[in-house]
């Protein structure tokens, strides 16, 4: 296994012309403060990978025929000196695969013997063709990663510092991003088996997720309707930005179903939601149906705005009541342009 540590691996990610302290959306920009340093450490499992890889693409061992008695000259069959030794049973092909698997790899984000066993089976023969893209480990995806944080943050206007550990691992093909919270440090797992446009969008929405918390001024949590449509539509148009390609049921984390009902009660959903504008209404608890509802207006509310050259930096930074007005303004244009 190497192991790489990598300490403040990206300095300069920030971005110039987002207003910090705007108070309407398309006001001209406030000088920008000193961009963010992410803190970067790295955990490479690729070389442990090969070394499981290799030793378990070596040829089986042949098992030698048990040797023959001999036959007395008189052709009578002597009783043997003691009992025959009873065969040991021969290991497959796929048994020791496994075994070596569990000995040195055990990596990969399912476990159980009944879930990754398969899977490994299924896989096994496709990792011949990207053994080159594996052996480079963290080195072959650090250019994409560096790029992804720099679009990211440029779009965002992330102002405060990140502390990530990248885990690159070789799994199943499954294409499996995720992350998890390690003391103050955010570790995502990376998979080298994968194509860099299969990771693209996993990774951006774990990346663009824990800059938008870190830096829109109601963090995680949207204090008002306002607020969260900004968030879906910052997100989703985010997203599309820097891993484009996809379609935009994609981008929003809806299914192609969700999105076509939310598209034809397109008018009525809009109507229905300028009017909880109007009345200051908190942000509910959302069924799936209403997910889709705000997500795509959401998704509509940021595009009028950056039609109007209003920037997702400045937009995640609006002081409540501010940004009420202003979205209460943009979807009476909506409604009025929606059919």
């Amino acid at each position: 296994m190497r192991h790489l540590i990598l300490a403040a691996m990206l300095a300069a990610i920030g971005s110039t012309g987002y207003a910090t302290a705007a108070t309407k959306p398309g006001k001209p920009a406030a000088a920008p403060k000193a961009p963010a340093v992410i803190d970067v450490k790295v955990r490479d499992f690729s070389g442990r990978f090969m070394d499981f890889y290799e030793a378990a693409s070596r040829p089986m061992p042949v098992v030698p025929a048990a040797p023959a008695q001999p036959v007395p000259a008189d052709g009578k069959q002597a009783a043997p000196a003691t009992p025959p030794v009873p065969p040991v049973p021969v290991e497959t092909e796929e048994e020791r695969r496994w075994r070596f698997y569990k000995l040195g790899y055990d990596f990969a984000p399912l476990t159980g013997n009944d879930a990754s066993r398969p899977l490994l089976n299924n896989a096994w023969p496709r990792y011949a063709a990207v053994v080159p893209q594996i052996k480079t480990g963290f080195d072959g995806v650090a250019a994409e990663l560096s790029n992804l944080n720099e679009n990211l943050g440029a779009r965002i206007g992330v102002e405060k510092p990140l502390a990530l550990r990248y885990i690159t691992y070789v799994g199943l093909f499954d294409g499996k991003v995720w992350s998890e919270l390690d003391g103050d440090r955010t570790n995502i797992y990376i998979p080298l088996e994968v194509s860099a446009d299969t990771r693209a969008l996993p990774l951006a929405r774990i990346l663009g997720r824990l800059m938008l918390d870190k830096t829109a001024v109601f963090g995680s949590q949207p204090r008002n309707l306002a607020e969260l449509l900004i968030a879906e539509g910052v997100y989703a148009h985010i997203l599309q930005e820097v891993a484009p390609g996809k379609p935009l049921e994609s981008y929003l984390d809806l299914s192609a179903e969700q999105l076509a009902k939310a598209r034809e009660a397109r008018k009525a959903d809009l109507k229905s939601i300028i009017d909880k504008l109007a009345d200051g209404s908190m942000v509910p608890t959302y069924a799936s149906e209403q997910i889709a509802l705000t997500r795509y207006a959401g998704w509509q509310l940021v595009e009028s705005f950056r039609k109007e050259n209003v920037s997702y930096a400045d937009l995640i930074r609006q002081k409540p009541t501010d940004l009420v007005k202003s979205c209460q303004v943009e979807m009476a244009k909506l409604i009025l342009r929606a059919k």
